[in-house]
């Protein structure tokens, strides 16, 4: 079969007619890595009339929720007042939401029990595997550190005073 083949090649070229080159192979399909065109995507997947904002009315027939669900999704969302998500918010929301997964993940990497609160203890261990601290990372330094941001003065840190703390010291 090798031999027939390369047979035709030799014979097409001496008949003046080449072969066209193979088509390429078919490349996967792969999802978009830029996020905006999906985000678009859902944007008008809610808006249904097409106005540039999601109202209740369209959030409630899209989601299937009672009109006070809608009305109070639309107001976690609305950042300019007006009653309405615009795309911008949209987007502010989503990346809310995964500013919040990373706090969440690095709370529980304090959080070794897993109980919703930071203790001293949690805190010079956790500081002492990040390298900081070292030897003087006491139980009691740490206790201070964590008096520092215990807003309810219950001796540990629970996720939304370690949320504060951060935001805090993100730099704007």
């Amino acid at each position: 079969m090798g031999l027939v083949a390369s047979a035709t090649a030799s014979c097409s070229g001496l008949l003046g007619r080449r072969r066209s080159p193979p088509p390429p192979p078919p490349t996967p399909t792969q999802p978009s890595k830029d996020p905006e065109p999906d985000l678009v995507r859902v944007f008008r997947r809610f808006d249904a009339d097409g106005d540039g904002r999601i109202s209740a009315s369209e959030m409630r027939e899209s989601c299937g929720c009672t009109a006070a669900e809608a009305e109070e999704m639309i107001a976690a969302a609305d950042r300019d007042g007006d009653g309405f998500i615009s795309l911008d918010e949209l987007r502010a929301l989503l990346e809310d939401r995964d500013q919040s997964d990373a706090l969440l993940a690095a709370f529980a990497e304090y959080d070794e029990d897993g109980d919703g609160v930071i203790t001293a203890e949690e805190l010079r261990r956790a500081l002492r595997r990040l390298g900081l601290g070292g030897e003087e990372m006491t139980v009691e330094r740490c206790a201070e550190i964590i008096a520092a941001v215990d807003g309810d003065g219950d001796g540990v840190i629970s996720f939304d005073e370690f949320k504060a703390m951060m935001e805090t010291n993100l730099p704007a």
